[in-house]
Order: structure tokens, then C-alpha cells, then sequence
């Protein structure tokens, strides 16, 4: 499993922050990747516990402002 140097996020979740960054909702997501909602959610809440952020906002402001995705 590949991690971003640092930060620990897997390139899973950080392709689904990205998703979420454009606006799209954890269902959104799932249907562009062919998951499960449910495995949108436990990536989010994963990336969510790595950085130890409060919600999805905070997490995609997070991933912004350290560079882990484009604005």
C-alpha cells in the first residue's frame, strides 16, 4: 500500500478526496469509481482519522492547503 510522504493517505484516498473537492457526495463518488457508498465512507473516514480532521470540508481544506490535491 502506497502512502503520501508525511501524510499517510493511500492514493485510494487520496483520488477520493479529490472527488469529493470537485463536490461530489460519498455516492457520486462510488459510482464513478464502481464501489460501494460504503467503502466511500470508511476511505473518507479513514483519511478523516489520519489527519485528524473534523469533517469532509475540513479534510478537503487540509488536503488543499498541504498540497495533497489541486485546488
Amino acid at each position: 500500500m502506497e502512502t503520501q510522504q508525511g501524510i499517510g493517505l493511500t492514493r485510494r484516498e487520496l483520488e477520493i478526496v479529490g472527488l469529493l473537492a470537485t463536490g461530489m457526495s460519498a455516492k457520486e463518488v462510488a459510482l464513478r469509481l464502481v464501489i460501494a457508498p460504503k467503502t466511500v465512507e470508511r476511505y473518507i473516514d479513514q483519511a478523516r482519522m489520519k489527519t485528524r480532521t473534523r469533517n469532509r470540508v475540513h479534510l478537503v481544506s487540509y488536503a488543499i492547503g498541504h498540497g495533497l490535491i489541486a485546488a
